[in-house]
């Protein structure tokens, strides 16, 4: 079968954050980090953020594994940064469920992480795209101690 014009721009997008992946590279103190490791495929990712006033004033992740969760890391610190804290879990409660079997559009706020909705037709790769946002959801706990998960 043929992949269409959207799933190969999609490749690209992917491919793109794989080889040249933004934000790559740990922060120096002060900041928090967390750390997200799939036991099934042996991917890993770190991610370092620095809070001031509520956003994300700086994010950067480090990692191996996959083009899925690489790129989904350099596409998660390239959208969350300068974000207020409270967005995150929006952005991910919109990102899981967009991956869900029968869940919606991935909408546009996601940007580049959009290009991630084929990922829900292979569900042993959905973990990996979903790594990164636990990676960075321990980073801001651990900076915000009172933050509700």
């Amino acid at each position: 079968m043929a992949a269409n014009s959207g799933d190969e721009l999609h490749q690209a997008v992917i491919r793109d954050h794989f080889r040249r992946p933004r934000n790559r590279g740990p922060l120096t103190a002060p900041a928090t980090s967390g750390h997200a490791h799939n036991p099934f495929c042996g991917d890993t990712v770190r991610i370092w953020a620095r809070v001031e006033g509520g956003r994300i004033a700086e994010v950067t992740f480090d990692g191996r594994g996959c083009s899925i969760s690489q790129a989904a890391a350099s596409m998660l610190t390239t959208l969350v940064k300068g974000k207020r804290v409270a967005a995150v879990d929006n952005l991910r409660h919109a990102f899981t469920d967009g991956l869900a079997p029968d869940g919606p559009t991935l909408p546009s706020e996601l940007g580049d992480l959009r290009a991630l909705a084929g990922v829900k037709r292979f569900p042993s790769r959905v973990r990996c795209a979903v790594l990164p946002f636990d990676a960075l959801d321990e980073a801001l706990a651990r900076s915000q101690p009172n933050r509700e998960e």
